[in-house]
């Protein structure tokens, strides 16, 4: 991760929240609080060439996936499954005890994307195989 690399939370807002079209990861997940966390990204060269999260919730659940996206732009997937719950907290700061769990919600919905895309790539990997096979 790019320890140089800043941006303040409103403008990582404004870059970040919303939904991209036809991603190539995708994730939607309800934390136990309610909260709900989506993230979206493409990949181009194998890097991360944009990300967007989409959150309802409170303000820390918004903080942690604003963190997240701005933390993954530019990452390989490897370099982006490094972000972990205690790296955003690092990131965003203090929360309140009732909401330590916000972190983790962004994390566990990022690690859906990648695993998601993964898992799609995986697929269609296979099916190149078997066709091949067959052939």
């Amino acid at each position: 991760m790019q320890p140089d690399k800043q941006i303040s939370m409103e403008a990582a807002l404004e870059k970040y929240l919303g939904v991209l079209e036809n991603p190539d990861g995708a994730s939607d997940i309800t934390g136990p609080c309610g909260d709900q966390m989506c993230f979206s990204f493409r990949l181009k060269e194998d890097r991360i060439s944009e990300i967007r999260f989409k959150a309802i919730g409170c303000g820390v659940t918004l903080s942690c996936g604003a963190a997240v996206a701005f933390t993954a732009d530019g990452l390989s997937l490897s370099e982006a499954m490094f972000i972990s719950p205690g790296y955003i907290l690092k990131m965003i700061g203090p929360v309140p005890a009732d909401h330590k769990h916000c972190p983790l919600l962004a994390a566990t919905s990022f690690y859906r994307a990648v695993g998601e895309y993964l898992l799609k790539t995986e697929n269609k990997t296979t099916e190149r195989t078997n066709a091949h096979k067959q052939q």
